[in-house]
Protein backbone atom coordinates (compact mmCIF):
# COMPACT_ATOMS: atom_id res chain seq x y z
CA UNK A 1 0.00 0.00 0.00
CA UNK A 2 1.85 3.29 -1.03
CA UNK A 3 1.40 6.38 1.71
CA UNK A 4 -0.43 9.06 1.09
CA UNK A 5 1.98 12.52 0.34
CA UNK A 6 0.78 15.49 2.06
CA UNK A 7 0.62 17.90 -0.81
CA UNK A 8 1.43 21.48 -0.31
CA UNK A 9 -1.85 23.57 -0.79
CA UNK A 10 -2.06 26.45 -3.16
CA UNK A 11 -3.02 29.87 -1.97
CA UNK A 12 -6.68 29.51 -3.40
CA UNK A 13 -7.22 26.16 -1.92
CA UNK A 14 -5.73 27.68 1.51
CA UNK A 15 -8.20 30.52 1.33
CA UNK A 16 -11.06 28.45 0.57
CA UNK A 17 -10.48 26.36 3.78
CA UNK A 18 -9.33 29.12 5.99
CA UNK A 19 -13.22 30.66 4.99
CA UNK A 20 -14.96 27.12 4.48
CA UNK A 21 -13.60 24.89 7.27
CA UNK A 22 -12.38 27.06 10.38
CA UNK A 23 -12.13 24.31 12.92
CA UNK A 24 -9.89 23.13 10.44
CA UNK A 25 -7.56 26.69 10.77
CA UNK A 26 -8.30 27.85 14.61
CA UNK A 27 -5.71 30.34 15.25
CA UNK A 28 -4.21 33.39 14.27
CA UNK A 29 -1.92 35.78 15.80
CA UNK A 30 -2.19 39.19 16.62
CA UNK A 31 0.42 41.95 16.63
CA UNK A 32 -0.39 45.59 18.04
CA UNK A 33 1.64 49.20 16.84
CA UNK A 34 1.78 52.70 17.08
CA UNK A 35 2.20 54.69 14.59
CA UNK A 36 3.08 58.54 14.41
CA UNK A 37 0.49 59.17 11.32
CA UNK A 38 -1.57 57.13 9.35
CA UNK A 39 0.86 57.53 6.69
CA UNK A 40 3.34 54.65 7.77
CA UNK A 41 0.16 52.48 6.42
CA UNK A 42 -0.10 54.61 3.30
CA UNK A 43 -3.26 56.18 5.14
CA UNK A 44 -5.22 52.64 5.20
CA UNK A 45 -7.31 52.80 7.90
CA UNK A 46 -9.07 49.49 7.87
CA UNK A 47 -8.16 46.79 5.25
CA UNK A 48 -7.98 43.41 4.49
CA UNK A 49 -5.17 41.27 2.18
CA UNK A 50 -4.52 37.79 1.34
CA UNK A 51 -1.05 36.73 1.56
CA UNK A 52 0.97 34.83 -0.79
CA UNK A 53 0.54 31.97 1.46
CA UNK A 54 -3.15 32.21 1.52
CA UNK A 55 -3.51 33.27 5.33
CA UNK A 56 -5.58 36.47 5.59
CA UNK A 57 -3.80 40.03 6.46
CA UNK A 58 -6.02 42.81 8.02
CA UNK A 59 -5.16 45.64 9.78
CA UNK A 60 -7.48 47.12 11.45
CA UNK A 61 -7.56 50.53 14.03
CA UNK A 62 -7.71 50.41 18.10
CA UNK A 63 -8.16 53.20 20.68
CA UNK A 64 -5.59 54.78 21.89
CA UNK A 65 -5.57 56.51 25.75
CA UNK A 66 -6.43 60.33 26.34
CA UNK A 67 -3.02 61.09 26.97
CA UNK A 68 -1.34 59.51 23.94
CA UNK A 69 -0.63 60.73 20.28
CA UNK A 70 -0.29 59.28 17.52
CA UNK A 71 -2.42 56.18 15.96
CA UNK A 72 -2.62 52.65 17.19
CA UNK A 73 -3.55 49.47 15.30
CA UNK A 74 -4.29 45.84 15.16
CA UNK A 75 -2.64 43.70 12.90
CA UNK A 76 -4.06 40.63 12.33
CA UNK A 77 -3.02 37.34 11.04
CA UNK A 78 -4.97 34.52 9.87
CA UNK A 79 -5.51 31.27 10.00
CA UNK A 80 -3.14 28.31 11.28
CA UNK A 81 -3.56 24.79 12.28
CA UNK A 82 -1.49 24.72 15.31
CA UNK A 83 -0.74 27.56 18.27
CA UNK A 84 3.09 26.48 17.08
CA UNK A 85 2.75 27.57 13.57
CA UNK A 86 0.47 30.65 14.21
CA UNK A 87 3.62 31.42 16.79
CA UNK A 88 6.36 31.16 13.94
CA UNK A 89 3.92 33.17 11.85
CA UNK A 90 3.82 36.08 14.46
CA UNK A 91 7.70 36.39 14.57
CA UNK A 92 7.76 36.51 10.45
CA UNK A 93 4.63 39.07 10.92
CA UNK A 94 6.57 41.33 13.60
CA UNK A 95 10.15 41.01 11.25
CA UNK A 96 7.70 41.80 8.38
CA UNK A 97 6.79 45.21 10.05
CA UNK A 98 9.74 46.20 11.16
CA UNK A 99 11.04 45.92 7.77
CA UNK A 100 8.40 48.06 6.27
CA UNK A 101 9.18 50.88 8.68
CA UNK A 102 12.65 50.82 8.08
CA UNK A 103 12.88 50.52 4.13
CA UNK A 104 9.86 53.43 4.25
CA UNK A 105 11.39 55.66 6.94
CA UNK A 106 8.72 55.78 9.48
CA UNK A 107 8.21 55.54 12.68
CA UNK A 108 6.66 52.39 14.53
CA UNK A 109 6.42 51.18 17.92
CA UNK A 110 5.10 47.72 19.07
CA UNK A 111 3.30 47.31 22.00
CA UNK A 112 3.31 44.38 24.16
CA UNK A 113 3.25 43.18 28.06
CA UNK A 114 4.69 39.62 27.51
CA UNK A 115 8.38 38.65 26.27
CA UNK A 116 6.99 38.48 22.70
CA UNK A 117 5.37 41.13 20.43
CA UNK A 118 3.07 38.69 18.63
CA UNK A 119 -0.33 37.02 20.52
CA UNK A 120 -1.57 33.74 19.18
CA UNK A 121 -5.55 33.44 19.93
CA UNK A 122 -8.33 31.37 19.19
CA UNK A 123 -10.09 32.46 15.92
CA UNK A 124 -13.51 30.26 16.77
CA UNK A 125 -13.41 31.53 20.53
CA UNK A 126 -15.47 33.89 21.85
CA UNK A 127 -13.65 36.76 23.66
CA UNK A 128 -16.63 37.31 26.09
CA UNK A 129 -17.18 41.04 27.64
CA UNK A 130 -14.51 43.34 27.89
CA UNK A 131 -14.12 46.76 29.72
CA UNK A 132 -11.67 49.56 28.79
CA UNK A 133 -10.67 52.72 31.35
CA UNK A 134 -8.94 54.82 31.47
CA UNK A 135 -7.06 56.80 35.03
CA UNK A 136 -4.14 58.90 35.86
CA UNK A 137 -2.88 60.57 39.21
CA UNK A 138 -0.51 63.44 39.83
CA UNK A 139 0.77 66.29 41.89
CA UNK A 140 -1.41 69.33 43.13
CA UNK A 141 0.12 72.48 40.95
CA UNK A 142 1.05 73.79 44.54
CA UNK A 143 3.64 70.76 44.52
CA UNK A 144 4.80 70.74 40.92
CA UNK A 145 5.34 74.50 40.63
CA UNK A 146 6.80 74.46 44.11
CA UNK A 147 9.03 71.60 43.36
CA UNK A 148 10.10 73.35 39.61
CA UNK A 149 10.57 76.84 41.83
CA UNK A 150 13.18 75.03 44.02
CA UNK A 151 14.93 73.01 41.55
CA UNK A 152 15.74 76.05 39.42
CA UNK A 153 16.49 78.18 42.12
CA UNK A 154 18.15 75.63 44.87
CA UNK A 155 19.85 72.82 42.53
CA UNK A 156 23.80 72.97 42.04
CA UNK A 157 24.95 73.76 38.33
CA UNK A 158 24.04 71.46 35.72
CA UNK A 159 26.40 67.97 34.97
CA UNK A 160 26.21 67.01 31.24
CA UNK A 161 26.45 63.06 32.31
CA UNK A 162 24.04 63.73 34.75
CA UNK A 163 21.73 65.54 32.58
CA UNK A 164 21.90 62.83 29.96
CA UNK A 165 21.33 59.93 32.23
CA UNK A 166 17.82 61.74 34.16
CA UNK A 167 16.68 62.27 30.06
CA UNK A 168 17.13 58.77 29.44
CA UNK A 169 15.61 57.92 32.76
CA UNK A 170 12.76 60.23 32.49
CA UNK A 171 11.61 58.77 29.26
CA UNK A 172 12.12 54.91 30.02
CA UNK A 173 8.31 54.55 31.11
CA UNK A 174 6.76 55.86 27.87
CA UNK A 175 8.45 52.94 25.78
CA UNK A 176 5.67 50.36 25.00
CA UNK A 177 7.05 46.73 26.71
CA UNK A 178 8.04 46.40 29.84
CA UNK A 179 11.11 45.03 28.24
CA UNK A 180 12.34 48.40 26.90
CA UNK A 181 11.43 50.18 29.99
CA UNK A 182 13.81 47.78 31.82
CA UNK A 183 16.70 48.24 29.72
CA UNK A 184 16.24 52.04 29.49
CA UNK A 185 16.41 52.32 33.27
CA UNK A 186 19.43 50.52 33.38
CA UNK A 187 21.10 52.33 30.64
CA UNK A 188 20.22 55.25 32.33
CA UNK A 189 22.67 54.29 34.74
CA UNK A 190 25.76 54.18 32.51
CA UNK A 191 26.37 57.95 31.89
CA UNK A 192 26.88 58.46 36.12
CA UNK A 193 29.94 55.84 36.07
CA UNK A 194 33.15 57.13 36.84
CA UNK A 195 35.67 54.32 36.63
CA UNK A 196 38.24 54.80 39.45
CA UNK A 197 42.09 53.29 39.02
CA UNK A 198 42.19 49.92 40.25
CA UNK A 199 45.52 51.07 41.49
CA UNK A 200 49.54 50.27 40.94
CA UNK A 201 50.00 46.91 41.25
CA UNK A 202 47.15 46.40 38.27
CA UNK A 203 48.52 48.96 36.22
CA UNK A 204 51.60 47.23 36.80
CA UNK A 205 50.29 43.83 36.31
CA UNK A 206 48.80 44.85 33.35
CA UNK A 207 51.92 47.14 31.51
CA UNK A 208 53.46 43.67 32.24
CA UNK A 209 50.75 41.65 30.16
CA UNK A 210 50.66 43.95 27.78
CA UNK A 211 54.63 44.22 27.29
CA UNK A 212 54.60 40.39 27.02
CA UNK A 213 51.88 41.15 24.01
CA UNK A 214 54.35 43.16 21.78
CA UNK A 215 56.67 40.07 21.77
CA UNK A 216 54.26 37.75 20.35
CA UNK A 217 55.04 37.90 16.56
CA UNK A 218 52.60 35.30 15.60
CA UNK A 219 49.65 37.50 16.19
CA UNK A 220 48.72 40.00 13.51
CA UNK A 221 48.93 43.54 14.47
CA UNK A 222 45.42 44.27 14.55
CA UNK A 223 44.53 42.02 16.50
CA UNK A 224 47.58 42.59 18.95
CA UNK A 225 46.45 46.25 19.00
CA UNK A 226 42.58 44.92 20.12
CA UNK A 227 44.18 43.58 22.51
CA UNK A 228 45.97 45.63 23.89
CA UNK A 229 43.20 48.04 24.12
CA UNK A 230 41.23 45.42 26.04
CA UNK A 231 43.89 44.96 28.58
CA UNK A 232 44.21 48.55 29.28
CA UNK A 233 41.15 48.71 30.56
CA UNK A 234 41.56 46.69 32.63
CA UNK A 235 43.24 49.15 35.09
CA UNK A 236 40.15 50.79 35.46
CA UNK A 237 36.89 49.51 37.49
CA UNK A 238 34.44 48.35 35.09
CA UNK A 239 30.80 50.33 34.40
CA UNK A 240 29.22 47.68 37.12
CA UNK A 241 31.85 48.37 39.72
CA UNK A 242 31.73 52.14 38.85
CA UNK A 243 28.28 52.22 39.81
CA UNK A 244 27.98 49.59 42.98
CA UNK A 245 30.18 52.40 44.20
CA UNK A 246 28.44 54.99 43.56
CA UNK A 247 25.28 53.57 45.24
CA UNK A 248 27.37 52.64 47.96
CA UNK A 249 28.61 55.94 48.19
CA UNK A 250 25.08 57.69 47.28
CA UNK A 251 22.99 55.89 49.42
CA UNK A 252 24.69 54.80 52.62
CA UNK A 253 21.68 53.91 54.21
CA UNK A 254 20.60 51.77 51.59
CA UNK A 255 23.25 48.50 51.68
CA UNK A 256 20.62 46.68 49.33
CA UNK A 257 21.26 49.41 46.62
CA UNK A 258 24.57 48.22 44.57
CA UNK A 259 22.88 44.14 44.72
CA UNK A 260 19.53 45.95 42.94
CA UNK A 261 21.98 47.31 40.70
CA UNK A 262 23.94 44.05 40.30
CA UNK A 263 20.80 42.13 39.81
CA UNK A 264 19.49 44.50 37.40
CA UNK A 265 22.96 44.27 34.97
CA UNK A 266 22.37 40.47 35.20
CA UNK A 267 19.32 40.59 33.82
CA UNK A 268 20.04 43.34 30.80
CA UNK A 269 22.79 40.58 30.27
CA UNK A 270 20.45 37.99 29.84
CA UNK A 271 17.79 40.08 27.80
CA UNK A 272 20.09 42.12 25.48
CA UNK A 273 21.83 37.96 24.59
CA UNK A 274 18.91 35.74 24.39
CA UNK A 275 16.10 38.26 24.61
CA UNK A 276 14.77 36.56 27.24
CA UNK A 277 15.35 36.30 31.07
CA UNK A 278 16.53 33.12 32.50
CA UNK A 279 13.69 32.60 34.56
CA UNK A 280 10.51 33.60 32.58
CA UNK A 281 8.39 34.01 35.73
CA UNK A 282 10.57 37.01 36.08
CA UNK A 283 8.19 39.99 36.90
CA UNK A 284 9.96 43.12 33.96
CA UNK A 285 7.52 45.48 35.90
CA UNK A 286 8.54 44.86 39.79
CA UNK A 287 11.35 44.95 38.56
CA UNK A 288 11.53 47.95 36.52
CA UNK A 289 9.45 49.51 40.02
CA UNK A 290 12.74 48.40 42.34
CA UNK A 291 15.60 50.03 39.95
CA UNK A 292 13.52 53.01 39.47
CA UNK A 293 13.93 53.78 42.98
CA UNK A 294 17.17 53.42 43.34
CA UNK A 295 17.86 55.42 40.83
CA UNK A 296 15.60 58.22 41.93
CA UNK A 297 17.25 58.06 45.45
CA UNK A 298 20.52 58.21 43.60
CA UNK A 299 19.78 61.11 41.70
CA UNK A 300 18.44 62.95 45.25
CA UNK A 301 21.44 62.37 46.59
CA UNK A 302 23.94 63.53 44.05
CA UNK A 303 21.90 66.83 43.40
CA UNK A 304 21.56 67.40 47.85
CA UNK A 305 17.74 67.17 47.04
CA UNK A 306 14.69 65.71 48.44
CA UNK A 307 11.95 63.73 46.40
CA UNK A 308 8.95 65.29 46.28
CA UNK A 309 6.26 63.44 49.05
CA UNK A 310 5.21 60.37 47.84
CA UNK A 311 8.31 60.33 45.87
Amino acid sequence: MSKRKTLQKTPQEERAVVLGQPNKRPYGVRVRIHLQTAGALGYVEEVCVSLHTGAFLSIAPTRTAPWEGGKKYVVTLESFPTAASAEAAGRRLVQALLWVAVSTDAPLRLEYLSYVPASVFERNRSTGATCEAYAEVGYSPTVVLGELQDAYALLPEPDKKLLLSMEIFCSARLESSQRAIFLTLVSALEPLAREASLGDKVDAFVAECVAKLKTLGDIPAELRASLEGRLLKLRKESIGQALRRLARDTLPNQPDAAQVIDEAYALRSQLIHSGLPADLDVDLDRESRVLSRIIRDIYAGMLNSSLARGG
